[in-house]
Order: C-alpha cells, then sequence, then structure tokens
C-alpha cells in the first residue's frame, strides 16, 4: 500500500486541479438534477465507488465480465459516458487494483451490486467521483485497517484461486481424457467399418474380376481358334495361290526362257550366217589381196630380174672393157642409141595410145551426142505423136458427143447386162472368198500343224534336256558312291576323312548365276531369275514388285536385295528421281552389309554404289566404296582403276597417281593407268614433255574407256606447247573422226547440238544489237571505272588461273560467273553493274563470264579452246594500244576502243600483246542465240 501512496502523492496536485475545474464544469452541467444518497454518508460511496471500480478492473482483467459490463453501462450509461469513464478508469488502475481483485473474487453478487448502482454513480457525475475517491483516500491512509483486510483478502482470494485452478485443472483433465477416449472408441469403431467395408468392396471386386477374367479369357479363348482357323484358311488359301502363281510363273519363266533360247539360237544362226558372210568377204578380200600382192610381186620380181640382167650386163661390159674397150664404147652407143630408139617407139606407142584413147573419148562424145541428138528426136517425134494423138482423142471426143445420145438409148439394155454381169461378178467373187476362206484355213492349219511340229521339237528338247539331267544325276550319284567307297577304304585305313555333304548338287555348278548365289539363295533361284527376266525386259516397275515380295519372305536375301536396288536404279533413270536413286544406292549399300554376300555380288553392288555415289555427286562416300573394295579384292585392277578416278573426280589428284602408280606395278602395259597418270602429269605438274609418252597410250589402242575427249585435248596441248604443231593436229584430228570434238578447231566437251558454229560473228547475227549498243554508247564510262581498279593497292585484278599463260602478265577482275553477281566486285564498279543489270542474255548465261581483261606488254596466251559451245563471247575494247592480237581458228584480228570483236570461244583462239602498254578489255559471254529459253534453263553451270 505504500508503493500506491507514494503513487498517488506524486500524481495528486495535478489532479486536484483537474478536478477542481471539473466539478466546475460537472456543477454546471447537471443543473438542478442533484439527488441525495441512499444513506451512509461516505461508506456508501467508499462501497458505490469501488464496486464501480472493481467492475472496470474486471472489464480490464476478464474478458466475459468485460463484454457483459460494458453492454450494461452502455446501455444504462450511453456511449460517450461509458468511454469518459473507461478513461478515468484507466488513470486509477493502479490505485483500485487491489480492489478490482476482490471485486473479480466476489464474482456475480458484486456484479449485480455495480449494475444497481451504476445509475447512481453515473447520475452524480465526476463531482461524485472525485468525493468518492478523496473518502477511499482517506480510508486507505489508514495503515493497519487497509494491510489487514487486503492481507485477508489477498490471502482468500489466492486459495479461492488456487482451489478453483485445480478444480478447473481436474475438470480439464478428465474432460480430456472423456474426449480422447471418445474419440478412440469412434476411430476404432470407424476404422473396423472402413476395413469391413474395404474388405466388402474387395471381395466383390475380386469375384467381379474373376467371372470378368473368366469371360474374357472364354471370349479371347474362342476368338484365338476363330482366329487360328481363319489364318489357317487363309494360310492355305495363300499357299495355294502361291503354288498356283509360282506354277504359273515357272511356266511363264519356261515359255519365256524356251523363246528366249530359240530366239538366241536363231540369232546364233543369223550370227553364224553373218560371220561366215563376214569371213567369206574377208577371204575374197584377202584372196584379192594376195593376187594383188602377187601381182605386185611378180611385177617387182621381174623388175628385179630385169635390174639384175641389166647389172649382169653391165658386169660382162665391164669385163671386157680393158680389152674391147672401143667395141663396148660402140656397143655402149649402140645400146644408148637401142634405148632412146626403144624409149622413142614407146612415148611413140603411149603417144599413139593416148591419141587412142582420146580419139576413143571424142567417138564415144560424138556417139553421145548422138544418141542425144536421137533421144532429143525421139522426144520430139514422141510430143507430135502426143500432140496427134491429143487431136485423135478431141475427134473422138467429138464423136463420141455426137454417139453419146446414141448410147443413152442402150443404157437400159446395157444395165441389164451389168446387172447380170455384175451378179456373175459377185458370185465368182464370193466363191474367190470362200476359196481364199478355204486356203487361209488349209494355211491356219498348216500353221497349227508347224507349232505342232515345234512344239514337239521343244517336248524332244525338254525330253532331251530331262535325260541330260537325269544323266547327270546319276554320274552325281556314281561321284557319290564313289566318295563313299573312298570314304570308307579311308576309313579302314585308319585315315582321317572330312565330312562332306551327301548331296553334291551337280546342277548348282552348272547354274550359270553360281558366282553371285548362296546356298539359300539358290533354293529360290526359279524366282529371283525371273525377276531378273522381268529387268532384261524393262517391266520395272513389276521386277520392283516381285522383289519386293520375295524380300517380305527372304529379307536377308542378297540376290533379292540386288535385284531391288538394281529395278530402283533403273526407274530412278527413267523417272528422273533421286530420291528413287537415293531408295537404289542405301539397298546396294544393304547388299554389301548383309551377311553370307558372295563375292563376286559384292564387288557388283560396290561397283554399282560407287557409281551412282559419283553421279550424285557424293565423291567422298564413293571413294570409301571403292576404298571398301580394294581393301577386300587388293588384285582386282578394275576396282583400283574406280578409285583413281574417283579420287581425280574429288581433286586429290596426288592420291589418284599412288593408285594409277600401283596398277602399272601390277600390270605395266596397262593403258588405262598410263593415260590417267599422263593426264596427272600434265595438269597437275605442267610438264607436256613428260605427259605425252604416257597420254599416246589413245593413240596405240582403241579401248573404249580411254577414247575421251578430254585425254585427247591434253595430248594435243602437250604437243602444241612443245611447239609440235603437225602433231597436235593429227590428234585433233584423230578425235575429229572418233567423234569426240566438232572440228579440229572447235574442241569443246560440253555441247548443244544442232546449233550454228562459226568462229567469228557480227553483231546482227547475234540478234543482240541492243544489248551491245547499251554498252558500247557507255564504253568511256566503263573504261574508267574499270581503270580505277587497275592499281595493286584495290586487289580487284587477279592473275589468270587456267594454265593458258605461256608468258607475260594476264589478270582479270570478275562480276558475275556462273549466272551469279559478285556483289563485292560491283560495289567497286557500280555504274557497270547498273549497266550490266540491264543485260538479261549475259547476266543470266550460267555457262559463261563479265570480266575486265588486263593484258601487260609481252604476253603470250597458248592456243586453248573453251569448255561448250552453249556461249558467244563479246570482247569490248577499252584501251587497246598498238601490239595486241587476237587469232581464231585461222584469222587473226584486233581490238578497237569503243567497239566489239564477237567470236565463239569455243574454237581455237590464241592472244599476243607485242606492244609497249596495257591493253584492257571488258569480256561479255552472252547466250548462244540458237539456244531457246527452255534448254537453257536445264543446262549445268560450267
Amino acid at each position: 500500500m505504500g508503493k500506491q501512496g507514494n503513487f498517488r502523492g506524486k500524481k495528486a496536485s495535478k489532479k486536484e486541479n483537474g478536478n477542481k475545474q471539473e466539478s466546475k464544469v460537472s456543477s454546471q452541467t447537471s443543473g438542478s438534477k442533484k439527488r441525495r444518497c441512499c444513506g451512509g454518508g461516505c461508506l456508501c460511496f467508499f462501497v458505490l465507488l469501488s464496486a464501480l471500480l472493481g467492475g472496470v478492473g474486471v472489464l480490464y482483467s476478464n474478458q466475459e465480465y468485460c463484454t457483459q459490463l460494458d453492454k450494461v453501462l452502455r446501455q444504462y450509461a450511453g456511449n460517450e459516458m461509458v468511454d469518459e469513464g473507461y478513461h478515468k478508469a484507466k488513470d486509477a488502475w493502479q490505485f483500485v487494483k487491489p480492489y478490482a481483485e476482490i471485486a473479480q473474487e466476489k464474482g456475480t453478487e458484486l456484479f449485480h451490486k455495480v449494475k444497481e448502482s451504476s445509475e447512481i454513480v453515473l447520475d452524480k457525475g465526476t463531482e461524485l467521483f472525485y468525493k468518492a475517491k478523496e473518502e477511499i483516500e482517506k480510508l486507505l491512509n489508514d495503515p493497519k485497517s487497509t494491510k489487514d483486510k487486503t492481507e485477508q483478502e489477498q490471502k482468500l482470494s489466492e486459495e479461492k484461486r488456487k482451489a478453483e485452478e485445480k478444480r478447473l485443472a481436474e475438470e480439464k483433465l478428465k474432460a480430456e481424457e472423456k474426449r480422447k477416449a471418445e474419440e478412440k472408441r469412434v476411430a476404432e469403431e470407424k476404422r473396423k467399418a472402413e476395413e469391413k467395408r474395404i474388405a466388402e468392396e474387395k471381395r466383390v471386386a475380386e469375384e467381379k474380376r474373376i467371372a470378368e477374367g473368366k469371360r474374357i479369357a472364354e471370349e479371347k479363348k474362342k476368338a484365338e481358334e476363330k482366329r487360328l482357323a481363319e489364318e489357317k484358311r487363309i494360310a492355305e488359301e495363300k499357299r495355294i495361290a502361291e503354288e498356283k502363281r509360282i506354277a504359273e510363273e515357272k511356266r511363264k519363266a519356261e515359255e519365256k526362257r524356251k523363246a528366249k533360247e530359240k530366239k538366241k539360237e536363231e540369232e546364233r544362226i543369223a550370227e553364224e550366217r553373218r560371220k561366215e558372210e563376214e569371213k567369206r568377204l574377208a577371204e575374197e578380200k584377202k584372196k584379192t589381196e594376195e593376187k594383188r600382192k602377187a601381182e605386185e610381186k611378180k611385177l617387182a620380181e621381174e623388175k628385179r630380174k630385169e635390174e639384175e640382167r641389166k647389172a649382169e650386163e653391165k658386169r660382162k661390159a665391164e669385163a671386157k672393157k680393158k680389152e674391147e674397150e672401143r667395141k663396148a664404147e660402140e656397143k655402149k652407143l649402140a645400146e644408148e642409141k637401142k634405148k632412146q630408139e626403144e624409149r622413142k617407139l614407146a612415148e611413140e606407142k603411149q603417144r599413139a595410145e593416148e591419141k587412142r584413147l582420146a580419139e576413143e573419148k571424142k567417138r564415144q562424145e560424138e556417139k553421145k551426142k548422138v544418141d542425144e541428138s536421137k533421144e532429143s528426136e525421139a522426144k520430139k517425134k514422141e510430143a507430135e505423136k502426143t500432140d496427134a494423138e491429143i487431136r485423135r482423142l478431141e475427134e473422138e471426143f467429138k464423136k463420141h458427143e455426137e454417139e453419146r445420145q446414141m448410147e443413152e438409148k442402150k443404157l437400159v439394155e446395157q444395165k441389164k447386162k451389168e446387172e447380170e454381169q455384175r451378179l456373175v461378178e459377185q458370185k465368182r467373187k464370193e466363191e474367190q472368198k470362200l476359196a481364199e476362206q478355204k486356203k487361209k484355213e488349209e494355211e491356219q492349219k498348216m500353221a497349227e500343224q508347224r507349232l505342232a511340229e515345234q512344239k514337239r521339237k521343244e517336248e524332244d528338247k525338254l525330253a532331251e534336256q530331262k535325260k541330260k539331267k537325269e544323266e547327270e544325276k546319276k554320274i552325281a550319284e556314281e561321284m557319290r558312291k564313289r566318295e563313299e567307297l573312298n570314304k570308307a577304304n579311308d576309313e579302314r585305313e585308319g585315315k582321317f576323312v572330312l565330312e562332306e555333304d551327301e548331296d553334291v548338287n551337280f546342277e548348282k555348278a552348272t547354274y550359270p548365276k553360281k558366282d553371285i548365289t548362296n546356298d539359300e539363295d539358290y533354293n529360290i533361284s526359279d524366282l529371283l531369275d525371273l525377276g531378273d527376266d522381268f529387268i532384261q525386259e524393262k517391266n520395272l516397275e513389276r521386277a520392283n514388285d516381285h522383289f519386293e515380295q520375295l524380300l517380305t519372305k527372304y529379307p536377308n536375301s542378297p540376290r533379292a536385295l540386288y535385284g531391288k536396288a538394281r529395278s530402283l536404279d533403273k526407274l530412278a533413270e527413267k523417272q528422273r528421281s533421286n530420291k528413287m536413286l537415293e531408295e537404289a544406292i542405301a539397298t546396294y549399300q544393304k547388299v554389301m552389309d548383309a551377311k553370307d554376300t558372295p563375292d563376286e555380288l559384292f564387288k557388283k553392288a560396290g561397283l554399282k554404289l560407287g557409281e551412282k555415289l559419283e553421279f550424285r555427286g557424293w565423291n567422298s562416300k564413293a571413294a570409301a566404296t571403292y576404298q571398301n573394295l580394294v581393301s577386300k579384292f587388293p588384285s582386282d585392277i578394275t576396282v583400283r582403276k574406280k578409285l583413281g578416278v574417283s579420287y581425280l573426280l574429288m581433286g586429290q589428284n596426288e592420291k589418284a597417281r599412288r593408285v594409277f602408280s600401283d596398277i602399272l606395278d601390277i600390270d605395266k602395259g596397262n593403258n588405262f593407268a598410263r593415260v590417267h597418270l599422263g593426264f596427272i602429269v600434265k595438269v597437275t605438274d605442267n610438264n607436256p614433255l613428260e605427259s605425252i609418252p604416257l597420254l599416246r597410250a589413245i593413240m596405240e589402242s582403241n579401248s573404249k574407256e580411254i577414247q575421251e575427249g578430254k585425254f585427247y585435248f591434253q595430248l594435243g596441248d602437250a604437243y602444241q606447247r612443245l611447239n609440235q604443231t603437225e602433231k597436235a593436229y593429227e590428234v585433233y584430228e584423230r578425235g575429229v573422226k572418233k567423234g569426240l570434238f566438232l572440228s579440229k578447231y572447235q574442241r569443246s566437251l560440253y555441247n548443244c547440238d544442232g546449233i550454228k558454229a562459226q568462229p567469228w560473228w557480227k553483231p546482227e547475227e547475234t540478234g543482240y544489237q541492243q544489248y551491245l549498243k547499251i554498252l558500247t554508247d557507255n564504253w568511256k564510262l566503263i573504261r574508267d571505272e574499270g581503270m580505277k581498279q587497275i592499281d595493286p593497292k584495290t586487289g580487284s585484278f587477279l592473275p589468270e588461273q587456267e594454265n593458258l599463260l605461256d608468258k607475260g602478265q594476264w589478270m582479270q577482275f570478275t562480276l558475275y560467273a556462273r549466272g551469279k553477281k559478285n556483289a563485292k566486285n560491283c560495289a567497286k564498279v557500280p555504274k557497270v553493274c547498273d549497266l550490266l543489270d540491264q543485260i538479261t542474255p549475259a547476266k543470266s548465261c550460267v555457262r559463261g563470264q563479265i570480266k575486265y581483261s588486263l593484258m601487260k606488254p609481252g604476253v603470250h596466251v597458248w592456243p586453248h579452246c573453251g569448255p561448250t559451245n552453249c556461249r558467244i563471247r563479246a570482247h569490248l575494247g577499252l584501251v587497246i594500244p598498238e601490239g595486241p592480237k587476237i587469232r581464231v581458228a585461222d584469222e587473226t584480228r584486233t581490238w578497237k576502243e569503243g567497239q566489239f570483236i564477237i567470236i565463239d570461244d569455243s574454237f581455237e583462239h590464241e592472244v599476243w600483246h607485242t606492244g609497249a602498254s596495257d591493253r584492257l578489255i571488258l569480256i561479255v559471254d552472252f547466250w548462244h542465240p540458237d539456244i531457246d529459253e527452255k534448254t537453257r534453263r536445264t543446262l549445268d553451270p560450267i
């Protein structure tokens, strides 16, 4: 309580001033509404105020009392008064806290007292509150009474609180245990009910599942039985159909084979006849040649004898010269005289003969003239005769016209006669028709007889073949028995004998395609041969379907895979389909990857695969395929050739050189390897001298595999670079005879047929005058922009890269190539390229170029030909000093500034520059005017 007294002492002075002011306000506001106390003096006020403050304490310490008291106070006092009371209660809380605890212990009884007296306290207002407060403070100043009462009240409150807490704890514990027991019981019952429900549902579901399983199993069993029966039926039908189909195919194949054999027999007979005729002609030719040679030999022999005779006479004359010098001289003179006379006689005789021939020729000419005059007279007479005949006919026509009227009268009778004759003729024709029909029937019978005879012969042939097969089987059986006997003898002698297959297939040993057929494929060789026949007959779709069906049954058959690849290959070629070709390539690869592929079939498939890969431009894959073949067949030169050519196509000339050198190590006389090695030496090493002995093989051999234009081209070029021009043109002429070049001057290799060929062209012949005019009108602009790029710092002009330069410096600045614009270079000469964009036939030419050509003094360009005749080349002169000139074919010209010269560069051309300053031209390639737009779109770029 001391602390409470101190608390009060600190704040009393402040509150007293406030209380005085508040009492004044209260007295003013309350007015005449003053009530008297119910009695009991200050004690009553103390009790009522304590009750009020205790109730407020309860409000702050017990939520239940707080809520109920708040409702009561607000009901009776109003919101504003209650709020003001709360405010003041807060200030006095520390003071009245013990009384609040007593009020809390008193509980409901005190609450009702507060409720009964709240109106009085509230009505008295603030003044009464502070008076009560002062009275309470006075009472509290009595330390003894206050302390005893407070301690007693605290003790009772503490005991009551502990008892209540204990009771509440026990009740709470019991309630919690009861709740837990109840929850446990409910949970147990719920668990048991759930388990029972789940077990029941499980049992029902299991029964249902078992029933459903039985039903499904039954249905499945029935369906399976039905399916098996259906499959069995289908398989049986399929087997029967397949047997029928196979039998039909065998029959057709047999008929085809017979027809083929017959055709082959006829061809063989025809070939034999042809060969006999050729042999006869050759023999006659040989006899004629021998006769001619004998005649020549005879004449030579006579001449030789004459010369020997003369030599002998001369020798004798020499022997007698010393003794009979004079006589010999006279004799010699006489002999010379005689010879002169004989020569004169011979000359006279020759002149007489020439005169006779001339006279005879003259007589023949006179006779011819006489015959011609006779013929002309005969023609004249014939003409006169014809005129007379015409006159006669005219006279007859007149007579006929006169007689026509008379004839009309006779028409009725003639008609009757004609009708009779017509009937007779009709009857005759019918008889003739019957006779012809009878004749046809007889011919048909004879044809049937011939067919029957032919059939009988074929049957006899088949019987003979069958007999032959039986004999072969007998031989095979005898061989087998003999081997068994030998085996038994070896076993008796204690020797080890390898076991061999008991069924020696003699037929397989004689089978034409045994090298590409393994044991499994031999069992279906008839079907495989049938597919091959379809391919040979060019029935490609059927062949492909046939091999597809075979592969469904025999998916690992190498020959079936190869047959499918071949049919796809030929279909791709026919339909020009890359997709189908790629499928064929994949199938060829499968043949090589398959197990048990015979070596010969492996090689065939590999060669085909490499060929098709090269066609698609997949040269590295082709080279890998050929390398695989070389590793498997190292001694096979054909495979090595393919590998070497593949390397050449890839531009790997050193690898190709090694391959062809290896071939020559195996076969020194192999012309294929010699020619290709010579090509590499000429092109890669630029060594014409060493290349010629190797390339000469094309002149020494007629092998088709080396008769190519590029080899003749390089051999002739090698001779030209060694200044052996005659030999070069001899090579070119031979290339023309073999159809490799268009002419000895026009030696391009990528050509279009049927177009005009001439070395020099006039602008009006090209049809491109309007385009040429655009460029000639702006030639100075073209020159000026080109001149700016000559400086080496620009990096525009680059040296010629085609190995055509003999000496000097020749450079080019390309604007268009293969129909595509060089954007980087065109940015350097934009005005020129703006002009060129208008020249459609030039900028679209995929087999040409548009470029500046710069030539320094002292240049010589070797004779050469462009690669194609599909273009014409126009040269626009820009800077032309004295000295440069160009030869095309056999005509040489030069350039002029601002003018075009137009050539066909597929003809041989050669350039010199013997002047003192640079030559600059613009080269523009146009499509050849004879090539239409459709063809232009199909041509590959060069």
